[in-house]
């Protein structure tokens, strides 16, 4: 698995080929560690990473000039 980091919003997570867990920005979890970390979150928070996790979807798709068709 590949920690690309692009959220800044970071869970711990160890991979297969890793001895111990390291800081691993959500989109690069495992959907296991997700749905754990999801489950934990009170619905303000819950609004709050969608929020996040908009703007950095808007970052990206600004910095490389990419749309949906």
């Amino acid at each position: 698995m590949k920690r690309r980091n692009l959220s800044g919003i970071y869970i711990f997570e160890k991979f297969e080929d890793e001895e111990k867990r390291q800081p691993t920005c959500f989109e690069d979890c495992t959907e296991e560690t997700q749905d754990r970390w999801l489950e934990s979150l009170e619905r303000e928070s819950l609004i709050k990473l969608a929020k996040s996790l908009g703007q950095t979807l808007n970052i990206i798709g600004n910095q490389f000039d990419l749309t949906a068709e």
